[in-house]
């Protein structure tokens, strides 16, 4: 469920960063689900790659800036919902 254990990998500036998504983190807590990933001084970030846990990859290059994506997995960006502006 929404993507728990998937492994993002992104490249920017070039340099790779990796993040594991993990389900919360608090108790009777709750935290934003959306990962937000960081261009750092390159201000674009040039690929990135989902591990999904089970087993597909989905690689996105040059990947929409400033705006919230919804990917789906084993199809990539989702067209409309849960696509817009940050």
């Amino acid at each position: 469920p929404a993507g728990v254990g998937a492994v993002l990998t992104w490249t920017a500036g070039g340099v790779k960063r990796t993040r594991l998504r993990t389900s919360g983190g608090s108790y009777l807590a709750s935290h934003d689900p959306r990962e937000i990933l960081g261009a750092g001084r390159g201000g674009k970030i040039e690929s990135v790659e989902i591990r999904w846990p089970s087993g597909k990859v989905d690689r996105l290059a040059n990947p929409p800036m400033n705006t919230y994506v919804r990917v789906v997995e084993g199809e990539g960006i989702a067209k409309g919902a849960g696509v817009g502006a940050k």
